[in-house]
């Protein structure tokens, strides 16, 4: 996140590594319910790092911004979790906790009760 220093981009820093191991962890799921290689696709133009105009890019995201794709991601994860069973409910459980704990715990404003 913009700015971020000291303990906050420490714990963005394990915020981002846990993200990349859930993606890991549904991509080889993905490879394993398909039985080949996982699909793959071209970032789209918001996620490219830059623009082909020349133009700025986006600015980077805030903590708070961080914070709200966490919740977001663990309400997605919780909710297919409830229609999943074995593994697949398991993982997705997983992603939904770890998302709930790094906006809660980790990157939780001093003071700030939810």
């Amino acid at each position: 996140a913009a700015g971020a220093r000291g303990p906050v981009a420490a714990a963005l820093t394990t915020v981002a590594g846990e993200r990349a191991a859930h993606a890991d962890a549904l991509v080889d799921e993905l490879v394993r319910l398909r039985g080949d290689q996982a699909p793959t696709a071209e970032p789209s133009e918001t996620e490219s790092s830059a623009t082909p105009d020349g133009s700025p890019q986006r600015r980077p995201p805030t903590v708070a911004d961080v914070v709200a794709a966490l919740r977001e991601s663990a309400d997605s994860a919780s909710d297919l979790a409830a229609r999943m069973s074995g593994y697949r409910a398991g993982l997705l459980g997983s992603i939904a906790a770890a998302c709930t704990a790094a906006y809660r715990v980790a990157l939780a404003t001093p003071g700030r009760t939810s």
